[in-house]
């Protein structure tokens, strides 16, 4: 981990260490302490001008964590890499709206190779931070900026989105970036605490032509109480 990036970090937010146990693990979050005061800043006032964006990284959100425990212990966890999968037989994994990174450094914990992206770029820089920080190797992690509508010309066995449902606008995004990153025969996981807005994602999801399958997680809130959610695994349909 990098004093350098860290005083970055630190000199641009007051920052806190989010301490949290996921799956018998320990994964340690560097975070703006107050997510609210970052709706005061300009360049983020610009970005809600441009598409109506809100900073919502800097929350450690329920879904979220319950993908990162599912991906730590789950038995099909992480997939198989598909046949002929590029790479050099190297595991690539893409994190869409990464936040603060729980969900790729729970990927990296597995041995993945993970490109943490989001739209806003110091949520970049946080992830990937955060990613060192809690010991995936440096040559397993790139973070970069990214909008959906822009996706990186590149194809990966298995895409992470979680908790990124909460408005139906974007699930026609997500899909498309989704079906430009998949890579044949992969998979990918998308997670969202049973949000009113992510009904229909299923739906959209098959015309957008993905086979979906959806599993039942359950975590907790943060009021401390049980959370259930909902992980949707897309693969190309036909494939």
């Amino acid at each position: 981990m990098s004093d350098a990036s860290e005083h970055k970090l630190t000199s641009r937010f007051p920052t806190r260490i989010h301490r949290l146990e996921v799956a018998g693990q320990t994964i340690d979050l560097l975070a703006p302490v107050d997510p609210d005061a970052l709706l005061d800043d300009p360049i983020v006032e610009q970005r809600y001008k441009a598409d109506n964006y809100l900073p919502y990284w800097p929350i450690i959100w329920p879904s979220g964590l319950m993908m990162a425990e599912r991906i730590l212990t789950a038995a099909e966890s992480p997939p198989a890499l598909p046949v002929g999968a590029s790479g050099g037989g190297v595991a690539r994994c893409i994190d869409l709206g990464c936040g603060l990174g729980s969900t790729g450094i729970a990927a990296g914990r597995r041995g993945w190779h993970v490109t943490f992206t989001d739209y806003d770029p110091e949520a970049v820089e946080f992830a990937g931070h955060n990613a060192l920080r809690n010991g995936v190797p440096a040559e397993r992690i790139r973070a970069m900026h990214m909008d959906w509508r822009q996706p990186v010309e590149e194809k990966f066995p298995w895409v992470l989105a979680s908790d990124v449902l909460y408005e139906r606008r974007l699930h026609p995004l997500l899909l498309g970036a989704v079906k430009a990153l998949l890579a044949p025969g992969g998979e990918a996981w998308v997670s969202d605490p049973q949000r009113t807005a992510a009904e229909d994602f299923p739906i959209a999801a098959l015309e957008h032509g993905f086979k979906v399958t959806a599993i039942n997680m359950q975590g907790q809130n943060f009021a401390g109480g049980v959370q259930a959610g909902t992980l949707y695994i897309l693969r190309h349909a036909g494939v």
